[in-house]
């Protein structure tokens, strides 16, 4: 089995590897070594991977309800809730009633239920309020059946509170200030969902320096995983909608935030309303900040706004039709030795080029938009400073039609890639426009996998690769990728899926890949 602190690079290699080795696990062997792997997967938010893994083990034992309930929590994270209800049902037919696995199995049921009334409360239906009726239905059975049951408790608070706010008067009756009472005389624990229960208690009794004291609490716990963060987050800002609740509740979604993209597996998705109320919250005293979040969450508190600050400068590239095709980020002339009167942008060949070859745009028919500044304001492009093909280092440099937005600044490079792996680890994060779609940023933790940069850091004109791990989508191609440290861009992303490994390494991987910004900028220098 793999070490606790395995980068997911060694995870996910370890999983396909067994997946591979079809049946697995072997005839024989309990399901109690897969499961383990299994709750390291979720934990590292590898959705997919537990998917597959916990079809193959759910194969060679069906009985298993701890590996049925996380093929279900795989299903729900991908968002098929309706097939996880289907999985669910089946297992509490054949488990114990009141075990302690019933009470998971019912959590899990009601979970599944409120993510279709959440996803659909804009406009509901009958259907959608009976998703609500079953998921209080799933919650209640085991809270009344152990009353210690808080977490299905607390599911129970939020749900009602939900519905109250909301005046649905077909709602099921649920005295959820009691509960929450209930659920705050319990004897606390020190177990890091513990606080986060009570915070969400606070909550729903309008108790706001309580639940500021619970969530610094909650997020300093050393035991939290990417899982943990995720799931309060998102139970925070879709079910109580704190994000709503005026600039105090949102710094403590962004402290959230900051949190969940510094641990293994974490991803943040922010529309751009949210954006624009991340950056606005920034401005939150010092002092107030602090007490609230300690000095290390403090310090990943501005590590984050850093980021926010650095994705007002990515834009999106969009078609004649508004389609959003690709992504570009402001550089400064003088990092590459232009001289333009007009902002330069830079984004990939395969986005836009002269010709339009390799399915790009040409260049008079792109129009580029800074949507977390202007996102009326549509620049187009004055001339192509520059440009490498898809084979070399698939970039073209922009000049843009117009000055850029006021107090809008130039993106930084950083001067040297982070270390190799085998140097030690690093973690690199990608801001793109998700999908190519509806305007949401995707602020992503990338394990950095290998890079091509030269020891002594003297970059030439040969097209230096970076790979990273974590899904990037159609949309992100142009993105600014930047290292850990100071948000600073060290690569252009280009292309993602089975890739061949750098440096001479035999075999293949699924990664993401960007070439380093040194070698455009000394590509271009050398003409």
């Amino acid at each position: 089995m793999l070490d606790e602190h395995c980068t997911d690079e060694a995870l996910i290699a370890y999983t396909r590897a067994l997946l591979a080795e079809y049946p697995w696990p072997p005839a024989g062997e309990s399901s109690r070594t897969a499961a383990a792997l299994l709750d390291r997967l979720r934990a590292r938010r590898q959705f997919a991977l537990l998917a597959e893994l916990a079809d193959r083990v759910a194969r060679r034992a069906p009985q298993d309800a701890h590996v049925r309930r996380l093929q279900a929590q795989a299903l729900i994270e991908t968002g098929q809730p309706s097939a996880a209800i289907d999985v669910i049902q089946a297992v509490l037919r054949k488990v114990e009633a009141r075990s302690r696995e019933w009470a998971e199995l019912n959590g899990l049921l009601g979970r599944a239920f409120k993510q279709i009334f959440i996803d659909a409360r804009k406009a509901l239906d009958a259907t959608d309020l009976a998703a609500l009726q079953n998921a209080v239905r799933a919650y209640r059975k085991p809270r009344e059946a152990d009353p210690s049951n808080t977490w299905h408790a607390i599911n129970l608070v939020a749900v009602a509170a939900c519905a109250e706010r909301m005046h649905l008067r077909r709602a099921p009756r649920v005295d959820f200030r009691a509960l929450a009472r209930a659920i705050l005389a319990s004897p606390p624990t020190s177990d890091a969902w513990d606080a986060a229960t009570r915070a969400e208690a606070h909550l729903a009794l309008g108790e706001l320096d309580e639940l500021e004291e619970q969530i610094r609490r909650f997020l300093a716990h050393d035991a939290i995983d990417a899982f943990a963060v995720a799931s309060t987050l998102r139970q925070f800002e879709q079910v109580w909608e704190l994000g709503q609740c005026g600039e105090r509740s949102r710094v403590l979604l962004d402290a959230m935030r900051a949190r969940l993209l510094g641990l293994p597996g974490g991803r943040c998705d922010l529309s751009l309303r949210e954006l624009l109320q991340s950056q606005q919250a920034g401005t939150a005293p010092n002092a107030r900040l602090e007490a609230i979040l300690g000095t290390d969450g403090t310090r990943s508190y501005r590590w984050w706004q850093a980021g926010l600050r650095s994705a007002s400068s990515v834009a999106s590239i969009r078609t004649g039709l508004d389609e959003r095709i690709g992504t570009g980020f402001l550089v400064a002339p003088g990092e590459f030795g232009v001289a333009a009167a007009g902002a330069l942008l830079l984004t990939n060949f395969h986005v836009v080029n002269a010709q339009g070859s390799a399915g790009a745009l040409r260049a008079e028919d792109a129009s580029i938009v800074f949507e977390a500044v202007e996102p009326a304001a549509q620049y187009g492009v004055k001339r192509i400073v520059w440009s490498s093909p898809v084979d070399r280092h698939d970039a073209t440099l922009i000049e843009l039609d117009g000055p850029p937005p006021a107090n809008l600044e130039a993106l930084s490079i950083a001067r040297r890639l982070p270390v190799r792996p085998e140097d030690g680890p690093s973690r690199v994060y990608v801001i793109g426009h998700t999908g190519g779609g509806g305007l949401e940023f995707s602020f992503q933790d990338n394990e950095l996998l290998d890079h091509e940069g030269p020891r002594d850091n003297r970059f030439d004109a040969t097209p230096c690769r970076l790979h990273y791990r974590a899904p990037t989508e159609k949309g992100n191609s142009g993105s600014p990728v930047f290292n850990a440290a100071d948000w600073k861009v060290i690569a252009l992303h280009h292309a993602g899926g089975t890739l061949s490994r750098l440096n001479g390494k035999p075999d293949t991987y699924p990664a993401n890949e960007g070439i380093a910004l040194l070698s455009i900028i000394s590509a271009m220098r050398a003409g």
